[in-house]
């Protein structure tokens, strides 16, 4: 069976039915297909499955609940694109298909950002009497699965679709917000000479919106008839790791009475370590854009690390260990112009799961204070009786006195370690670049 080599033969007719497509087909030229009386011009291109052009009057019906779709219009030698509303037709908010609002709100070129591209529509919201119950204009759009871009007056939206489509690209593929925004103009207009639509921005921020609301969502936090989102709990929205040993949960009963020959099959293996390719721009502040829930789910409740990083003033720790040199170097090199210029996060050694308020920002370069917090956060967590094994690609240095540093954090993430047992250890990846008395000592 070879598909590929057996169509190889066959591409001269595929090319001629994708040039067939750019032209009539077997389109009547004089009246329409469906009603037998205009002259048929329209045809859609968004998965209405019959390939006939239609008139104006029967294209616009066969679309009054398909606003979104992309259309094109016969103009003697090739197609024109052409919007749905040019043909007459405005989408309806806060009320039942095919009743009219007596005294709506109209918004000519509503823009919509769609999975084919992006639109320009009339918009139609209810603003009468029956305005209590169809909600406000935000909502109206929101129970059409149409995401506002504002919520006063909204004259933006994405739709359901398109966000979760991105969603589920960018983690799965690690799409960015400018290239998918950028594939969607493409659709729109690929040779650039039409007018520009920049929703950039707004598609942006509707993205992180919908990240937000998505977690809080699975996090069940939409259930909660007693709690508000913003009451969310420091942690609770994160996924906790089922294989990692948690008493009262995956522990047998018993366990902390395990001989001491067999116990390390209730050791806790966590690394850490920094990543200085997730930098923020210095570019905005706090207060302009805060984050959306920051400490709910996977990094430190913001204000509290921020006032204790503050508080700790110029830190230069890595300096002990000759291997490290050019590590410390290159951490705080380029740190000018940023206002993070990485992360330090904490995850279980054998299954990589990140620890819930266990990411930190860095300001410059990997400070002690930044992962001691990142360290102490996740003790939280952590029952007391089970034993760690702490990986740290600078655990020679980091651990001396971290005992008594770990004292002096503030009172929600400050930890008594002489009451747990821990054990330090270097990757093998980066042991080899320590000396000799670190090799011996952390292996």
């Amino acid at each position: 069976d070879r598909p590929f080599l057996e169509w190889v033969s066959y591409q001269n007719e595929y090319l001629a039915e994708l040039l067939r497509e750019e032209g009539r087909g077997d389109s009547p030229l004089e009246k329409c297909w469906k009603c037998g009386e205009e002259t048929p011009l329209y045809r859609c291109i968004s998965g209405c499955f019959s390939s006939g052009l239609v008139c104006e009057e029967c294209c616009r019906l066969e679309h009054l609940d398909r606003p979104l779709d992309l259309i094109e219009k016969w103009n003697g030698q090739f197609f024109d694109r052409v919007w749905l509303s040019q043909l007459g037709i405005s989408v309806h908010f806060g009320h039942a298909f095919e009743c009219i609002c007596p005294h709506p709100r109209i918004v000519k070129e509503f823009t919509v950002i769609h999975t084919n591209g992006i639109h320009r529509v009339t918009g139609v919201f209810c603003n009468c009497m029956n305005k209590p119950i169809a909600g406000e204009w935000r909502q109206q759009l929101l129970r059409r699965r149409w995401f506002p871009a504002t919520h006063l007056q909204p004259e933006t939206a994405a739709t359901f679709e398109v966000l979760n489509q991105f969603h589920i690209l960018t983690l799965q593929g690690k799409v960015t917000t400018y290239d998918y925004y950028a594939g969607l103009e493409k659709l729109y207009d690929n040779l650039g000479t039409a007018k520009k639509i920049d929703r950039y921005k707004a598609f942006s921020r509707m993205i992180r919106e919908w990240r937000a609301l998505k977690m809080l969502k699975r996090g069940g936090r939409g259930n909660d008839a007693d709690r508000a989102p913003g009451d969310t709990q420091p942690g609770e929205l994160a996924i906790e790791c089922i294989a990692c040993p948690r008493p009262d949960e995956n522990l047998p009963s018993g366990w902390e009475n395990e001989p001491a020959n067999t116990r390390f099959k209730y050791w806790l293996f966590l690394a850490e370590d920094a990543c200085f390719r997730l930098k923020r721009r210095l570019v905005s502040s706090i207060e302009a854009d805060p984050g959306v829930g920051t400490g709910s789910s996977y990094f430190v409740e913001d204000t509290a690390f921020r006032e204790y990083i503050a508080s700790c003033g110029e830190q230069n720790e890595m300096n002990t260990c000759t291997g490290l040199s050019a590590v410390d170097h290159a951490n705080t090199k380029f740190s000018r112009g940023y206002a993070t210029t990485g992360v330090g996060l904490a995850v279980c050694a054998r299954h990589e799961l990140v620890q819930k308020n266990g990411v930190v920002d860095l300001q410059k370069g990997e400070r002690y204070c930044n992962m001691d917090y990142a360290f102490g956060s996740i003790l939280r967590g952590i029952d007391s009786r089970i034993t760690i094994v702490q990986s740290y690609d600078i655990a020679c240095q980091w651990s001396k006195n971290l005992y008594e540093r770990m004292k002096n954090l503030p009172s929600q993430v400050s930890a008594s370690l002489s009451q747990r047992q821990i054990y330090f250890a270097i990757p093998k990846l980066h042991i080899h670049g320590h000396n000799l008395s670190c090799q011996l000592s952390f292996s």
